[in-house]
């Protein structure tokens, strides 16, 4: 057991691990993490870098200071380690280093659900010890399992894909702004590759057909004890074909040969999964909300190039620019009126924004590729901007007392939050 502690954790002997590229945007929260005591959770797809972010953590502590011997890792899916409760191990660490049982120790567990018992493990922890304790998951059931045991004890953090600017950290550093064209290409790539560090680093189907197979057999089929699991790729593939389409239940129920309850299910199993997130309608009727068709997108570009192969480069983008809002907590519906829809909008009723995404090399406000945007501004008096994501077309127009944006993908994704903060769009 020692010698599988010191593997897993080679700075207790002086020892440097790779850490890989940094992920700045989790990193530089290091301080609010520390400040806090509660434990804090890092959820996402497999394979998003939460391993890798957890030592690049430890990296950090002890930079700062912090003492090698105070720092214990744990990959709870090791087969020796698994059956093994968690205050088992941490008595086994302390042990080792003859700690006094006040020091405050920094206790990192990874793929946590892997644990027996974890939850009532973590919640005695949590109470009892002087630790602060990240964790990771794969899937977001493991916060619906808990029963509410944490609730209080426990922050959740979600891990994204690489975001575009990761992206091109990854790919090996930002142009100058004076090669916008760069930009251009790298975004259209982003689109076809996506955001998995591997995959970027690495392209390659097979990493793509690996994982996507890891992801349903260890987070759905197993958790859930799927009857009809072959038929869950069958379903994710059909979504993946009409992202940025409202989603028809009875049409995948009839096309699959499965109740729509089971349908919705799937769904549901496939967002806790972190591979689909839908999309509410956008509107003050509250009973609208729930009972409107909703949207479904993909949590990654690439999962969508495995399924449905290269094209539908507008409904990638539109797939980016959602996750983009999600990654920056910028709530936000579709909006529709008969066949006429504005792919997102953010704000309240009394303040709305809609953004609409049209991966297009020019702009007019008065073409019909805009008539839906149009149509909304119309219903809602109150608009004062609006902001179109084009291919590569600047510009800002006022039509009816209303300012419109047109900013090219990849300027919205380098820094969303920028764009709505230079163009003092409320969002």
């Amino acid at each position: 057991m020692d010698a599988i502690y010191y593997t897993l954790n080679p700075w207790w002997e002086g020892k440097k691990s790779d850490v890989g590229i940094d992920r700045d945007s989790y990193l530089n929260n290091i301080s609010t993490y520390l400040q806090r005591k509660q434990i804090e959770i890092f959820i996402g797809s497999r394979r998003t870098g939460k391993t890798t972010l957890l030592k690049q953590i430890i990296k950090t502590l002890i930079t700062t200071g912090i003492s090698e011997k105070d720092v214990f890792y744990l990959a709870l899916d090791h087969p020796v380690l698994s059956g093994i409760r968690i205050s088992d191990h941490l008595r086994n660490m302390r042990k080792q280093f003859m700690h006094d049982r006040d020091r405050k120790l920094y206790l990192f567990l990874d793929e946590v659900q892997e644990s027996p018992q974890w939850e009532v493990e973590l919640k005695a922890l949590y109470d009892l010890e002087s630790l602060k304790i990240f964790c990771t998951g794969s899937t977001s059931s493991l916060l619906t399992r808990q029963e509410g045991k944490l609730t209080g004890r426990q922050i959740v953090n979600t891990m994204f894909t690489l975001s575009f600017r990761e992206y091109i950290q990854f790919r090996g550093g930002a142009p100058s702004l004076s090669e916008d064209y760069k930009y251009e290409q790298l975004a259209e790539d982003y689109l076809s590759i996506g955001g998995y560090p591997e995959q970027v680093l690495n392209p390659s189907p097979e990493y793509m057909v690996n994982l996507l197979e890891d992801i349903l057999a260890r987070d759905l089929t197993r958790l859930h004890s799927l009857k009809k699991s072959y038929i869950m790729k069958d379903l994710l593939r059909l979504i993946g074909a009409a992202v940025g389409s409202r989603t028809s239940c009875n049409k995948l129920s009839k096309v699959l040969g499965l109740s729509v309850d089971t349908v919705k299910e799937y769904i549901r199993y496939l967002e806790m999964a972190f591979l689909v997130k839908p999309l509410e309608k956008w509107t003050t009727s509250w009973s609208e909300k729930v009972y409107a068709q909703k949207k479904i997108y993909l949590w990654d570009n690439g999962v969508k190039t495995l399924l449905t192969g290269s094209g539908d480069t507008g409904s990638r983008a539109e797939n980016a620019v959602f996750m983009e809002l999600l990654r920056n907590n910028m709530a936000c519906g579709y909006y529709a009126e008969s066949e006429r829809e504005v792919d997102f909008v953010t704000g309240s009723s009394a303040n709305p924004l809609p953004v609409e995404v049209k991966y297009l090399d020019h702009f007019d406000w008065q073409d019909k590729h805009y008539s839906g945007i149009r149509l909304f501004c119309k219903r809602f008096p109150s608009v004062k901007q609006a902001l179109v994501i084009t291919k590569n077309a600047t510009a800002t127009v006022t039509a009816d007392n209303i300012v419109i944006h047109a900013v090219p993908l990849w300027k919205f994704l380098l820094d969303a939050p920028a764009v709505f903060s230079k163009g003092k769009l409320n969002a």
